[in-house]
C-alpha cells in the first residue's frame, strides 16, 4: 500500500531536500568567489521549486476551468525556466529534455495531427510556443524559429481550451484556440493530451539528480583538498590554536567555538586567587588540542565542536534567574565603555554579573565587576560553570 503510494507520487520532494541539505550544510557555496555567483541563483531555485512541486502535485488531474489550466502552465514554466537556469549555469551543458520530440507530436486539431515531419518542433519549442500564447504573449506570437509557423505569421490566443468535444480522440485534451493574420477566417483548436504536458515535465524533473552530483562532486573535491592541509602541531599551544583558526577561515567554517577558547587561554587575569582554578579551566583546553587538531585533520568539524563543548558546561542545579543571568552577561558585555550609562545595555549586564557572582560563583573564583575587563569576567563565569558542575557531577548531581 506504502509502495503504491509514493510510485503515484508526480514529482518526488526528495531530490529538493537532498540538493537543500548539501547547499545548506556547505558554507563553501556561499563564500568561495568561483561559486558566490551562483549561491543567488542557487536560493532563488531551491526556495521556488518546493512551492512550484507543492502546486503541480496537488494539482495532477486534468484542469476544469481555464483558470486552473493557466495557473498550471504558470507553474509548469517556473519548473521549465529554473531548470533550464540551473543547466546553463552549473552544467554549462543543454539539458537531456531539450531537441527531442516526446511529448506533444500528437497535438491534435479536430482529430487530425496537427505537425508533420517537417513542421513537428520540438518539445522544449512547442512548450516555449504555449507558454507565450497562453499567457505570456497572448496578443502576439510570431515565427522565431518555430517550424509549424510561416516566417510572417503572428498567431493569437483569445483563450485556452480545456473542455472535450464528444469525438475528441484525446482524453484528457488541453489546448489553445488559435487565430492567424494569414487567414482572418481561420480558427484552430490545437489539442493535446494533459498526461503528456505532466510527462513532459516528469521529463525535465528527472535531470533533479545531475544538480546533486553536481554538488557533491564540488564538495568531494574540495574536501580532497582541504585534506591535505593538516595543522602544524610543532609549536606552542597558541599558535596551534591560531593555525586552526586560519585553516577553520580558509574552509569558510564558523569559529565562534575556538575564538572563546583562544580568548579564554589568553586574555588576562587580574586576581591572583583565582589562577589555580583558571589554571584547572585552562589544562582543560590544552588537553583536548591534540583531539582538536585530529578533528580539524579530517574535516571533522561536529567532532571539533563536542570537543569544545564543555567551555559551555553548565551546572545541571543552578540558582533561579541564573540561565538569564548567564545570557545578558555573554550578550551585553563586549567593550567597556569609559562611562557606563545606568540606563544601558552594558549596566544592566553588569548587575546581572554581579548577582551572579553571589551565588554560587564565589566559591570558584572572585570578581572586581568595578575595573575588570568583559573578557576575563567570561573567563571566570565559565570557569566557575565548569567546575559547579563537575563538582556536581561527582557528588552524583547529574
Amino acid at each position: 500500500m506504502l509502495d503504491s503510494k509514493k510510485e503515484s507520487i508526480f514529482l518526488d520532494k526528495k531530490y529538493i531536500y537532498e540538493f537543500m541539505d548539501l547547499i545548506n550544510d556547505n558554507n563553501m557555496f556561499l563564500h568561495k568567489p568561483e561559486l558566490i555567483g551562483l549561491y543567488n541563483l542557487i536560493c532563488t531555485f531551491k526556495d521556488r521549486i518546493i512551492t512550484i512541486v507543492d502546486y503541480l502535485n496537488s494539482h495532477d488531474k486534468k484542469p476544469e476551468t481555464e483558470e486552473n489550466f493557466i495557473n498550471y502552465f504558470v507553474y509548469a514554466s517556473m519548473l521549465y525556466d529554473g531548470f533550464n537556469k540551473m543547466h546553463e549555469n552549473l552544467m554549462h551543458q543543454v539539458p537531456k529534455y531539450k531537441g527531442k520530440k516526446n511529448y506533444f507530436k500528437e497535438a491534435k486539431h479536430y482529430n487530425r495531427f496537427y505537425f508533420t515531419d517537417e513542421t513537428c518542433p520540438t518539445d522544449d519549442v512547442f512548450f516555449e510556443y504555449l507558454r507565450a500564447m497562453i499567457f505570456a504573449h497572448p496578443y502576439e506570437v510570431s515565427y522565431k524559429g518555430r517550424p509549424f509557423l510561416e516566417k510572417s505569421e503572428k498567431n493569437y490566443c483569445p483563450f485556452v481550451v480545456i473542455n472535450n468535444l464528444t469525438f475528441d480522440s484525446i482524453n484528457d485534451a488541453v489546448g489553445i484556440r488559435i487565430y492567424t493574420n494569414l487567414n482572418q477566417k481561420s480558427i484552430v483548436d490545437l489539442k493535446f493530451s494533459f498526461n503528456n504536458l505532466k510527462g513532459y515535465l516528469k521529463s525535465i524533473y528527472k535531470t533533479f539528480p545531475e544538480f546533486i552530483k553536481w554538488a557533491n562532486d564540488l564538495i568531494n573535491n574540495q574536501n580532497e583538498e582541504w585534506k591535505q592541509i593538516n595543522v602544524n602541531r610543532n609549536q606552542d599551544n597558541i599558535s596551534i590554536l591560531n593555525n586552526i583558526k586560519e585553516i577553520l577561515e580558509s574552509r569558510f567554517i564558523d569559529t565562534y567555538t575556538l575564538d572563546d577558547a583562544l580568548c579564554y587561554l589568553t586574555c588576562k587575569t587580574t586576581i591572583a586567587s583565582n589562577n589555580a582554578n583558571i589554571n584547572i579551566f585552562r589544562d582543560k583546553i590544552k588537553e583536548k588540542i591534540p583531539h582538536l587538531c585530529d578533528c580539524i585533520d579530517r574535516l571533522d568539524y561536529d567532532g571539533m565542536e563536542e570537543t569544545l563543548s564543555f567551555i559551555y558546561e553548565r551546572p545541571n542545579k543552578m540558582h533561579q534567574m541564573a540561565y538569564y543571568q548567564l545570557e545578558k552577561i555573554y550578550s551585553y558585555l563586549d567593550t567597556r565603555s569609559e562611562v557606563i550609562d545606568k540606563a544601558s545595555n552594558e549596566f544592566w549586564g553588569l548587575k546581572q554579573a554581579y548577582d551572579f557572582s553571589k551565588e554560587f560563583a564565589k566559591k570558584w573564583v572572585q570578581f572586581d565587576l568595578k575595573t575588570m575587563q568583559y573578557d576575563e569576567i567570561k573567563l571566570l563565569v565559565a570557569v566557575a560553570c565548569y567546575l559547579e558542575s563537575q563538582e556536581q557531577k561527582k557528588q552524583g548531581g547529574k
